[in-house]
C-alpha cells in the first residue's frame, strides 16, 4: 500500500450535521430575506419607515415576544445583577453601534464593497474567539471560513473594482463590532437559554436606539405609509429578531461562535436569490460557482476525525 493510501487509512472522517446547522440555514435566510425587504420599508420617502423607527419597532416586539415564549417553555427570565451590565454592553457593540455603523457605512460606499467586507465576518468572528480562548484554530474550521471568503468575493464580483473608502471603513468596524457580539455572547449563553439571552440583547438594543428614533420622529409620515411596509416590519420582526437573533444565539451555544460564523456567508447568498424572486434580479453564472464554494467551505468545516 503507498504512502498516501496509508495515511488516508489512518485518517477516520465523519461529517457532523446537526440542529444548530439547520438553525444558522434558517437564520441566514431570515436575515437575507431581511435584507430585501428593510430595502424596501425603510428609507426616507414618505410611504417609508424612518430607519429607527421601523428598528423601534422590530426589536421591543420581538423581544417581549421572546420573553412570552421564555415564559412558556419555563426558561429563566431575570438575568442575575452580575450579568446585566454584561448583557447590556454586548447589546450595545453589537445591535446598536453595529446598527450605528452599517447604516452609516452603507451610504457612503459601493454595494459591492458592503459585501467583500459582510464576508470577513466569519473570519473575524474566528480571530476574536481564539484570541479570547473561546475557539481552537482547526484545521476544517478555518479552510472552510477562507473558502466561505472566496465564495462570497465571487458571488459579488461582476468586473468591478474594490475600492477603500470611509464607508469601507464603517462598514469594517460593523462587522467587528457583531463578530464580539458573536464570541462574547457565548459566556452569556453559558448561564442563560438564548431565548432569554436574545430577548434581553433586543430590549436593551430598542432602548440604546429610542433617542435616535425619537428624533426622526417629526419627519415620519404616518398617513403614507403603504400596506405592504406594514406588513415587511411585522416579517422582519418575526423573522430577522425572533427567529434569526434567536437561532443564531443557539447555534452558538452549541457549536460555538466560530463554526456558526461560517454561516453568515449564506445571508448574501439567501439575499441574491429573495432579490431575483422578488425584485427580479439577474444572477450570473459566477455567482452559482460562488454559492458552490461557499456551500463547500461549509461542509469542510463539518468535517471531523
Amino acid at each position: 500500500m503507498s504512502d498516501t493510501g496509508a495515511l488516508l487509512k489512518k485518517v477516520n472522517t465523519k461529517v457532523l450535521i446537526g440542529l444548530p446547522d439547520l438553525a444558522m440555514i434558517v437564520t441566514a435566510a431570515c436575515w437575507g430575506l431581511n435584507f430585501v425587504i428593510t430595502k424596501s420599508a425603510a428609507g426616507d420617502t414618505p410611504e417609508q419607515f424612518r430607519i429607527f423607527i421601523y428598528n423601534l419597532i422590530r426589536f421591543p416586539v420581538a423581544a417581549i415576544l421572546l420573553f412570552i415564549t421564555a415564559k412558556v417553555r419555563g426558561d429563566k427570565i431575570m438575568l442575575d445583577k452580575k450579568y446585566l451590565g454584561a448583557v447590556a454592553l454586548l447589546s450595545f457593540i453589537g445591535i446598536f453601534l453595529y446598527q450605528i455603523l452599517y447604516m452609516s457605512g452603507q451610504n457612503i460606499t459601493e454595494s459591492a464593497n458592503i459585501g467583500i467586507i459582510y464576508g470577513f465576518t466569519p473570519l473575524l468572528i474566528l480571530i476574536i474567539a481564539v484570541i479570547a480562548g473561546i475557539e481552537r484554530p482547526a484545521f476544517f474550521t478555518v479552510t472552510g471560513v477562507i473558502m466561505g471568503f472566496i465564495g462570497l468575493f465571487l458571488i459579488l464580483f461582476q468586473g468591478g473594482k474594490w475600492t477603500v473608502d470611509i464607508g469601507s471603513f464603517l462598514m469594517f468596524l460593523a462587522v467587528v463590532c457583531f463578530a464580539c457580539y458573536a464570541v462574547f455572547g457565548k459566556h452569556i449563553l453559558d448561564k442563560y437559554p438564548p431565548v432569554t439571552t436574545t430577548a434581553w440583547m433586543l430590549l436593551f438594543g430598542a432602548i440604546f436606539q429610542l433617542p435616535l428614533a425619537l428624533r426622526q420622529l417629526p419627519s415620519q409620515s404616518w398617513g403614507d405609509i403603504t400596506g405592504i411596509n406594514i406588513f415587511f416590519v411585522l416579517l422582519a420582526t418575526l423573522l430577522s429578531q425572533y427567529t434569526g437573533y434567536t437561532l443564531f444565539y443557539y447555534s452558538i451555544s452549541r457549536i460555538g461562535p466560530a463554526r456558526t460564523g461560517v454561516y453568515s456567508n449564506l445571508t448574501p447568498v439567501f439575499t441574491l436569490i429573495f432579490a431575483a424572486l422578488i425584485r427580479h434580479e439577474a444572477i450570473y453564472l459566477i455567482q452559482i460557482i460562488g454559492l458552490s464554494v461557499i456551500i463547500g467551505g461549509i461542509c469542510i468545516t463539518k468535517i471531523r476525525k
